[in-house]
């Protein structure tokens, strides 16, 4: 349990980290992501997709909403979530849908199929 807290709470730091920065001033970041690859962003995020509905939650709740172009069809939480494009379930995303809409950070979670995520 406090294994997937200190996940929870990493990414949490992370989402807040690399998406609400108040200036350029912040990038790059790198960071290194939960299979060993380093991720560097060299600029703020514009063009967000969740693979997961708790991410989704999460993005929203940094007030993120305008930034997220694709979701899981599970997410259904806010309620806006629901007017995202949606980009195919938890376990089977559609990945040329994801690539179409030109994400400049796709978020996934441990729920997520590790090949999907691999591909991606």
């Amino acid at each position: 349990m406090l294994d997937k807290i200190g996940k929870l709470t990493g990414c949490l730091l992370f989402l807040l980290l690399i998406c609400t920065g108040v200036s350029a001033e912040g990038y790059p970041v790198s960071i290194i992501d939960d299979l060993g690859n380093e991720i560097t962003l060299h600029s703020e995020p514009e063009r967000i997709i969740s693979l997961a509905p708790s991410i989704t939650e999460m993005l929203f709740s940094l007030d993120l909403g305008e930034k997220i172009v694709g979701v899981s069809s599970f997410a259904d939480y806010p309620a806006e979530a629901l007017t995202k494009e949606k980009i195919g379930t938890i376990t089977d995303p559609n990945i040329e849908k994801i690539v179409s809409l030109k994400p400049d950070l796709v978020i996934g979670a441990e729920i997520n199929n590790i090949e999907n995520i691999e591909k991606l």
